[in-house]
């Protein structure tokens, strides 16, 4: 048999085991170092799941919509309408004369000949007509090209600036008419202003300085064709001036309702009626010019008569224009 305590093999005479003799060792504490966790600095384990993050999105930017008020539909009526209409095929045609003009310039000889026909004998002696001639001739070769591609780019501008403001009043998908023609509308009336001023000038400065070269010189017995071109000078000089302050008074105008139609255009108030001042300035350019179509015929052929006809047709256009204009404020009692 065997001892149940420490596995001895128990004394053949029935006495216990020795374990029994043998006094209880104390327990060994063993003290065993805690496992500390070890720090993973590479890739995240597996399982592992980022919480989610949530960023701050940027506020999203919606395109302010204006609102649509009754101004907004008579604009684009009138925009839309038939006379406006016209008035962008006419200016495109008159364009197209004019290039086409540019194109066939008049022999400069049948231009002197005509000068010279029409002038009293004492002035055909003032300017020789070889010296007219080979100045025409200069000029035409000159300005041809330089005048054919100002006229496609300042002309073209303008003819897309009546487009673009007839299809966008006339499409039913857009509330309001575009305001890009009526911008550069409004800045060749500003270039037109300041070419036309400084143009003036020039031509008054230049009429002085001859009248006054004119003034000196002893002509003997043509002292008093002189006198007379001299005064003559003295009437261009004064009416030059006069014609500079109403042009620019019709092109500040047109400039002003410009800016009012575009800011109606843009806010939705109520624009300034029309100014009269332009519409009559208008009838007098084609009266003016109606005139002047036989004479640029005489002297250049017949290629000015539907470049002449058709800048006619677009200054009555141009009045007519700025009277519907008000006709449509006042039916809408919107006139002020």
């Amino acid at each position: 048999m065997y001892c149940t305590n420490c596995g001895r093999k128990l004394p053949e005479d029935g006495s216990p085991c020795v374990c029994r003799w043998q006094p209880a060792q104390p327990e060994q504490q063993t003290y065993t170092q805690p496992v500390q966790p070890q720090q993973n600095y590479g890739a995240p384990t597996q399982n592992f799941q980022m919480p989610p993050q949530y960023y701050a999105q940027p506020p999203v930017q919606y395109p302010v919509q204006r609102p649509i008020t009754p101004v907004h539909g008579v604009l684009k009526s009138f925009f839309a309408s038939p006379l406006f209409l016209i008035t962008a095929i006419l200016f495109s045609a008159n364009l197209l004369f004019q290039i086409i003009a540019s194109l066939f310039p008049q022999d400069p000889a049948y231009i002197v000949n005509q000068i010279y026909s029409n002038l009293p004998y004492e002035m055909q002696f003032i300017v020789s007509p070889g010296d007219l001639y080979s100045a025409l001739s200069d000029a035409q070769s000159g300005t041809t090209v330089g005048t054919v591609i100002s006229m496609l780019i300042t002309g073209g501008l303008m003819a897309a600036a009546y487009w673009i403001t007839y299809i966008s009043a006339k499409s039913p998908s857009v509330p309001a008419a575009k305001t890009a023609g009526l911008t550069i509308m409004k800045v060749f009336s500003i270039i037109s202003l300041v070419v036309m001023s400084l143009a003036e000038v020039l031509c008054v400065v230049l009429a002085v300085i001859f009248g006054v070269a004119l003034a000196g010189n002893d002509y003997g017995y043509m002292d008093e064709m002189m006198s007379v071109l001299f005064v003559f000078l003295i009437a261009a000089c004064i009416i030059g001036f006069v014609v500079l302050i109403f042009e620019i008074i019709y092109e500040a105008k047109v400039i002003k309702m410009l800016n009012s139609a575009k800011n109606a255009m843009l806010t939705g108030m109520v624009p300034n009626k029309a100014s009269m001042f332009v519409a009559v300035i208008c009838f007098i350019s084609a009266a003016v010019s109606f005139f002047s179509v036989f004479g640029d015929a005489v002297l250049y052929g017949w290629i000015r008569i539907p470049l002449g006809l058709t800048s006619v047709a677009l200054n009555v256009l141009y009045g007519l224009l700025v009277l519907q204009f008000n006709k449509m404020l006042k039916n809408a009692g919107m006139a002020r």
